[in-house]
């Protein structure tokens, strides 16, 4: 099935922000629960083998724009040989954008391709976080792979593919973490971050931001990783 969502968000003359484009086809509706706040909402089981969706994100000079989904998207393999499921979010942010949707739950069997490419401008600020958790309680795991392309101002400023399940490069015994959690925030010229590490957690410095990753056996244990690695970089930027 081929899905589609599309926001726009733009700023009007009294320095509102105004989703002036939000619709969806497919698996997913969007629906507008706050000023500046969409959620995704999935009409039907999935995403299944072989399901193509494509997010497309504007968010105008001026504008903000929150995207969150109301649940886990359960990753499930079609019958038979079943082929990769897809989901593209194409961003293009001049304002201020936060994408956090629920975490991602890859079966046993299936397997998921995720990206996220995003084009921020000089005035842009860009908070993208993933989670991803292989298999259910007590089943086997699926396999996920996630690349994340951001360009600042039209040149690279971040590319990178991770590789997570069977059959993964990077996946092999006993480095075989079922958790994965990452976060990337660009957009703030002034904030200055070090390298910072903890047990199977790094944040990195990137020009104006940082992203970090943690994995785990459990999501909430990735999660809690996460936040002891970028907890400094999030002070620094309210300029505590």
């Amino acid at each position: 099935m081929r899905t589609l969502v599309e926001v726009v968000a733009r700023c009007d003359s009294r320095g509102r922000t105004v989703l002036s484009v939000v619709r969806a086809s497919g698996q997913l509706a969007v629906r507008r629960t706050g000023p500046t706040t969409v959620h995704l909402v999935a009409t039907a089981f999935g995403p299944l083998g072989g399901d193509d969706a494509e997010i497309r994100l504007v968010v105008e000079a001026g504008a903000r724009l929150s995207v969150r989904s109301v649940a886990a998207a359960v990753v499930l393999p079609a019958r038979g040989e079943s082929p990769p499921s897809r989901q593209v979010v194409r961003a293009e942010v001049a304002g201020v954008l936060d994408l956090a949707p629920e975490p991602t739950v890859v079966t046993a069997r299936a397997v998921h391709l995720a990206e996220l490419r995003a084009e921020v401008a000089e005035t842009g600020e860009l908070t993208a976080t993933e989670q991803v958790l292989l298999g259910r309680m007590a089943e086997e795991p699926g396999r996920w792979a996630g690349t994340t392309r951001i360009e600042r101002v039209g040149r690279p400023l971040l590319h990178t593919t991770v590789g997570l399940g069977p059959g993964a490069p990077a996946w092999l015994p006993p480095v075989a973490p079922r958790a994965y959690v990452s976060t990337v925030h660009v957009g703030n010229p002034r904030l200055e971050v070090e390298v910072r590490t903890g047990p199977d957690a790094v944040r990195l410095p990137l020009p104006g931001g940082w992203v970090g990753t943690a994995w785990a056996g459990e999501l909430h244990e990735a999660v809690d990783r996460l936040a002891s690695v970028a907890q400094d970089a999030e002070l620094a930027e309210v300029g505590w």
